[in-house]
């Protein structure tokens, strides 16, 4: 019995042995496993890059740079002088 199945192929209908198929459908899950194992593996190098997608958060940065500036003029003013 030679079942056929119909796969888009660079998006156009064929018809090819279920085996066929099915061995493209293993070959196509294992090639995403694969990307989603690169993908858990960053690098140190890459991780630090994501970093770089910083989400803005106005209040807090406001808050942030406020105490920074406050403790870098108690810093100076404790200087002698």
């Amino acid at each position: 019995m030679n079942d056929t199945v119909v796969i888009i192929y660079h998006g156009e209908p064929v018809s090819v042995p279920k085996e066929v198929a099915n061995f493209l459908e293993q070959d196509r899950k294992r090639e995403q496993a694969k990307q989603d194992q690169r993908h858990l593996n960053k690098s140190e190098f890459e991780t630090v890059l994501s970093g770089l997608c910083y989400v803005r958060r106005p209040v807090e940065d406001a808050a942030l740079q406020n105490l920074q500036l406050e403790t870098l003029r108690t810093a100076v003013d404790s200087l002698p002088g």
